[in-house]
């Protein structure tokens, strides 16, 4: 049996307009966030390399600013979507890598442990998408606002990354799905028949989209 080898791509060419700026590069405790998040897959046992995928006008600050990380192979440029910039990525990778782990860049509170984790469920599922808890009573409303369910919220789970498919498994939905628009891979993944499995997250595990998420991920590091 192939030995796994997981790829990681790092999405990281969004335009941070709910931030205020490029939150990519935003302190956290002293070190940007990109580097945080990094440094987990870095230090990670089952990572072998790692792609990020960034704006044309930031390659070579990134590139500058993970000199020192290893696994870091290439630093592309990402497409006019978040599909091209991850197909971009996937190209990067060598032909070695049987998984395809996608993550947020602008996710760096996981840990190294909890990657391992995740990376050990998708060799067992061969797709795994990382969850939240909704701990909120969320409400299904119509197109002018009014409340017409309560989905329960014991079936509910925020996706998040990261999200890891075998490699063919993931080109291959790639292929079917060509010119449809997905928020993410998993829902990729589905549309093309895939089943994905939902894996609770562990650890601390939100996206930095707003100034409030970054105050969070401070109380985190000052902790």
């Amino acid at each position: 049996m192939k030995k796994s080898s997981f790829g990681v791509i790092l999405p990281a060419a969004g335009s941070g307009i709910r931030f205020g700026s490029d939150k990519l590069f935003y302190s956290l405790g002293g070190r940007p966030v990109l580097d945080r998040t990094v440094y987990s897959f870095q230090n990670a046992a089952t990572v072998s390399c790692i792609v990020i995928v960034t704006r044309k006008e930031s390659i070579d600050l990134v590139r500058e600013l993970t000199s020192s990380y290893s696994k870091v192979i290439a630093v592309v440029e990402g497409g006019a979507t978040r599909g091209e910039s991850v197909l971009r990525g996937v190209e990067a990778l060598p032909d070695s890598v049987t998984h395809i782990s996608i993550h947020d860049g602008a996710r760096p509170l996981i840990s190294p442990q909890e990657i391992d984790r995740l990376h050990r469920e998708a060799e067992r599922y061969g797709a795994v998408c990382a969850g939240l808890p909704v701990y909120d009573t969320v409400q299904q409303v119509d197109t002018e606002g009014f409340i017409v369910a309560t989905p329960d919220r014991a079936s509910l789970v925020a996706a998040a990354t990261p999200q890891i498919f075998e490699k063919e498994l993931y080109l291959s939905s790639c292929r079917a799905t060509a010119g449809q628009s997905f928020t993410d891979d998993a829902g990729l993944v589905r549309a093309a028949g895939g089943r994905v499995k939902m894996v609770l997250c562990q650890c601390e595990n939100f996206k930095i989209t707003t100034p409030a998420d970054a105050r969070r991920a401070e109380a985190y590091y000052s902790e």
